[in-house]
């Protein structure tokens, strides 16, 4: 475990209580895990043409709405949940506020606010939150919202994923996109008047859509309630989090910033840390988690290789726990030809499994990161002082793996913050700071990993556009350090009971020599493992899926170290694994495989947006950034 500041340790600690506390007290509702996986950013794509997609967004500007005082236009409204509706889709709702209010409401008594260093052109002017013009007139719009969406069915209700709670600019929760001129207007993040109003426009939300007798309760999303990483530098919002976790009784939802748009991006460690475990097995969890796809997909890191970007992505955000994956309209547009929706499907297959009892699937995929912040596996002593800034230590830390493929490609890359990173960075690295060091999965972890495999990066050779997903990470034997094997065991609450089941196994696996040899085993509630599957490889270096159904699993950890499964060597050679795939029961048809053929960017990434800062990027992070 990465150590943790004495004020960061006692952040952790009050935000944990502050969740215990909160779910004793009720039991929240929340969309059904059939709702979580890719969702449609906009509401342009129809799911007989990209069927993983699970829902769609509705987002509308309040100066759009009423464009004139209280004549509300809810067409745009009306359609979006009809095609929901018809389309058999969960939908989210959302509404902008502050600068895409109206010009009309500065006619009404509501102070003009002027900024400088500007960041978003097209808003020229702000409210004054605060004041009691403006809280009136959002008042009537909010209630006006409530009670439209109250006129539909209880049917077309019910495909009312959540609803977004919207403050400031957008989803990114600050008042303003610059600095106040006049100093009376000014609102920090984190100021009390600031946390004051936001406080007073959740009560409205949660009284309008968790609060109306006789109606279904509908899930409310909030961004910037949580407590911060030591990172993002602040005190967190441990206020916002009790207020929310003490009133929001009808399922809340949080927008985890940044999770799968990548992988070995700064901080993520610390965000699946906090988040994944109350998120996912947990028996008091009222929380569900979106992200969304932005842009970075276009940008130079992740364009390297797009399937295999957006496969590593999805991985990470499943090991947050993240529930919904919004995804934008080019990325959707490109998604078949480029190769890259395989990542969608998988991201879905696993997205609500959140319950190990009633989960119809688990995997590992095989993976490890050097995380130059953990100082118990990379003593300070040996390769100098933990510092994000300290390349020097990163170095020394990759440099016994490089002869397993471990390497850096940017070097400025390690010591940015996450939104720099996936802006500027040109190259993959296998060291970087508070990265995720261990697999990824769900419901199915390795035991022992590092004592019995070896850790492997680029597989096959430097990454290239065309290079298979699998390819990035891998873990396999060592036969001459007597490393023979990679066992596995599920979760405590997958496989419960002692008699027989049918499970379906797939191994992803590398075949590098031929003639090379190694077998699966699996808990057969016998003396010793039985073996389900034996390979010979033909030596073609290409990744092969292997998949085998077993009519007498009984899976309750009676292997060798206590496993369920095993990757057993049986000669003198070494072979490559990615991922291991557990289905309940027979497979109803063929697993779905990445596809091996298609089409590559064509044209040059975006370039970085030079000093202007990413959505949710703060001024300190972006002046620590350039440092």
């Amino acid at each position: 475990m990465k150590p943790t500041s004495p004020s960061g340790y006692a952040r952790i600690l009050s935000l944990l209580a502050l969740i215990g506390v909160s779910c004793l007290g009720s039991v929240q509702a929340a969309p059904p895990p059939g709702a979580f996986g890719v969702w449609d950013r906009g509401s342009s794509f129809d799911p007989k043409d990209y069927p993983f997609l699970k829902g769609l967004a509705f987002n509308q500007k309040w100066a759009d709405l009423e464009k004139k005082p209280g004549v509300y236009d809810w067409s745009a409204l009306d359609d979006a949940m009809d095609a929901a509706a018809k389309r058999g889709q969960y939908i989210y709702l959302s509404l902008g506020v502050g600068p895409d209010a109206p010009d009309w409401i500065y006619g009404q008594g509501v102070p003009r606010v002027l900024c400088k260093d500007q960041k978003v052109d097209s808003w020229p002017v702000y409210p004054f939150y605060p004041s009691k013009e403006y809280k009136a007139l959002l008042e009537r719009l909010v209630a006006a919202f409530g009670k439209r969406i109250r006129s539909y069915s209880p049917e077309k209700q019910a495909r009312i994923a959540f609803i977004q709670v919207k403050t400031g600019c957008t989803g990114d929760e600050c008042a303003y996109k610059g600095d106040a001129i006049e100093k009376k207007y000014d609102l920090q993040t984190k100021s009390s008047a600031w946390r004051e109003f936001r406080l007073w426009q959740f009560g409205l939300f949660t009284k309008t859509f968790q609060g109306v007798p006789n109606q279904p309760r509908i899930a409310l999303m909030f961004n910037n309630v949580t407590s911060d990483d030591d990172e993002s530098g602040g005190k967190g919002y441990d206020e916002e989090w009790k207020w929310v976790t003490d009133n929001v009784t009808g399922g809340i939802a949080i927008k985890l910033a940044g999770s799968a748009r990548g992988h070995h991006l700064s901080g993520e460690r610390t965000m699946i840390e906090a988040w994944q475990h109350r998120l996912i097995a947990s028996e008091a969890a009222p929380l569900f988690a979106r992200s969304e796809m932005d842009q970075t997909w276009q940008r130079a890191m992740f364009a390297k290789n797009l399937p295999m970007s957006f496969y590593w992505g999805a991985l990470t955000g499943l090991q947050n726990g993240q529930s919904v994956w919004d995804i934008t309209s080019g990325a959707l547009e490109s998604c078949k030809e480029m190769g890259f929706d395989y990542s969608f499907y998988f991201f879905n297959r696993y997205a609500g499994q959140i319950d190990p009892r009633t989960a119809t699937g688990a995997f590992c995929a095989l993976h490890k990161g050097l995380d130059a912040a953990d100082t118990k596996a990379y003593p300070e002593a040996k390769f100098g002082k933990a510092s994000h800034k300290n390349t020097e230590r990163m170095e020394k830390i990759v440099a016994p793996y490089a002869k397993y493929g471990a390497a850096v490609d940017d070097k400025n890359g390690l010591t940015l913050g996450q939104v720099r990173q996936r802006d500027t960075q040109t190259g993959l690295n296998d060291v970087g700071w508070d990265i995720w060091p261990d697999n990824y999965g769900r419901f199915l972890y390795q035991i022992d990993a590092d004592a019995t495999s070896i850790p492997l990066w680029r597989v096959g050779g430097p990454i290239t556009n065309k290079s298979p997903i699998y390819s990035r990470f891998a873990r396999g034997f060592e036969h001459a350090t007597g490393k023979n094997a990679l066992y596995f065991k599920l979760h405590d609450g997958f496989s419960q009971g002692s008699a027989a089941k049918v499970m379906t196994v797939t191994v992803v696996w590398y075949d590098a020599k031929a003639g090379s040899t190694w077998k699966l085993d699996y808990d057969a509630g016998k003396s010793s493992m039985k073996t389900a599957l034996t390979v010979t490889g033909k030596g073609d270096k290409q990744w092969h899926h292997e998949t085998v159904t077993v009519t007498d699993a009984v899976l309750r950890q009676g292997g060798a170290k206590g496993s369920d499964f095993a990757l057993v060597n049986t000669d003198a050679q070494d072979d490559i694994f990615s991922l291991i795939e557990v289905h309940r029961g027979k497979l109803e048809k063929p697993a779905m495989l990445p596809p091996t053929d298609f089409k590559v960017f064509d044209k040059a990434p975006k370039p970085p947006k030079a000093d202007k800062p990413d959505k949710g990027e703060t001024a300190k992070e972006r002046k620590k950034d350039k440092k």
